[in-house]
């Protein structure tokens, strides 16, 4: 596809971002609805008036990486480690408490044990984009159900790449423990990057900003963040995890420095592009059903919102005193995350997810997403 038609439907999906935006913020609803309602309307399932839905999203994996770097420069090692056991042990239970209740009631309702397993999966991740940038609008990202969440979106996060091998080998069978041994792998290359990532943050960066901070053009400091940003998101996409994980570390590299709040600010304009255009892109993902499917859709998405609020309150509260803190961290992460896509189409690759099911979880994905401000 030529770029400038690739440019012309940016265009035109940012300017009917801003108008439902605005909209929605006139009817004193969050700008994420206008934003997502963008992408329905004018992808594929809407008018089809864009067409570069790939390209899109490749702009909008940018915005994400952009979003958790800014995050993560508000986050310190030391106030990681103030998440504590809510971030592994919650979070881990919460993963698979929530997969396993999901996998079996679906096999209960007639799925195959392999699709049951891989439904559960994608159902078990929440939206670390959705989730922080609503808690950040509400300056509560720093309250406890605000920690709570990014601590269990955090490991959700790390997740995701046993997850994907889960489903390749129910897609695979007898290939299965090459996979499994493949997830081993990843995971040690993983920890290798992480460790990378960290002694340069203590060695290198925190020298290479201060100089960039001290010269008269006040471009270099933006250019060495983004830099920074970009090459812990590749670094982390390059052994095999979440490219998210990898942007959120490059943000904790500055949060030791002097120079995090001027970095927040000098990205925040650009962040704020490209988050939005993540948002059009998942609105644009979505075919929504019509008569009976629609209310099979209803259905389902109100049996996952029940179902992740509920959990994920339990979890919480094994680890947190306050019943109000358990039942606010549920409804926030009560919702189905942009990784779910990546889940499902794996999935659907290896043939262990139908079409059908397939297309129903994608619209429940984008309407839970929808759902999530008011949640």
């Amino acid at each position: 596809m030529d770029i400038w038609t690739s440019v012309a439907d940016v265009v035109i999906l940012l300017f009917v971002a801003l108008f439902l935006g605005v909209v929605s913020e006139r009817l004193k609803q969050n700008a994420l609805i206008g934003y997502l309602l963008a992408g329905l309307l004018l992808g594929p399932a809407g008018t089809g008036w864009v067409q570069s839905v790939k390209e899109v999203r490749t702009l909008a994996e940018l915005g994400v990486a952009l979003l958790l770097f800014t995050i993560g420069t508000e986050f310190s090692l030391k106030r990681l480690k103030e998440l504590g056991r809510i971030a592994t042990a919650g979070g881990t239970l919460q993963v698979l408490l929530t997969g396993v209740s999901v996998a079996l009631i679906s096999a209960w309702l007639g799925l195959p044990i392999p699709e049951s397993v891989a439904v559960g999966a994608v159902i078990s991740v929440s939206s670390t984009t959705v989730v922080l940038r609503v808690l950040l609008d509400r300056a509560e990202l720093d309250s406890a159900h605000g920690r709570n969440a990014l601590g269990i979106l955090l490991l959700q996060d790390l997740a995701i790449v046993p997850l994907v091998l889960l489903i390749s080998v129910l897609g695979k069978g007898s290939k299965s423990w090459a996979s499994l041994g493949q997830m081993g792998l990843r995971l040690s290359a993983g920890a290798v990057v992480i460790g990378a990532i960290y002694l340069a943050g203590r060695r290198f960066y925190p020298h290479l900003l201060k100089f960039a901070s001290t010269q008269s053009n006040r471009e270099l400091p933006v250019i060495l963040s983004v830099a920074i940003c970009l090459g812990t998101t590749y670094a982390s996409h390059a052994v095999g995890l979440s490219p998210m994980l990898g942007a959120f570390a490059g943000g904790m590299l500055i949060a030791e420095s002097p120079f995090a709040e001027q970095v927040r600010a000098d990205i925040g304009a650009l962040r704020a592009v490209f988050v939005t255009l993540f948002f059009t892109s998942a609105g644009m993902l979505a075919a929504m059903p019509s008569g009976t499917g629609l209310l099979n859709l209803a259905l389902l998405v109100m049996a996952v919102l029940v179902i992740k609020a509920f959990l994920g309150g339990v979890v919480v509260r094994l680890f947190h005193p306050s019943n109000r803190v358990a039942v606010a961290t549920g409804l926030v992460l009560a919702q189905i995350g942009e990784f779910s896509f990546v889940l499902l189409q794996a999935g659907f690759q290896e043939g262990v997810i139908s079409d059908g099911t397939f297309r129903m979880v994608q619209a429940a994905s984008v309407t839970t997403l929808l759902a999530t401000p008011y949640l």
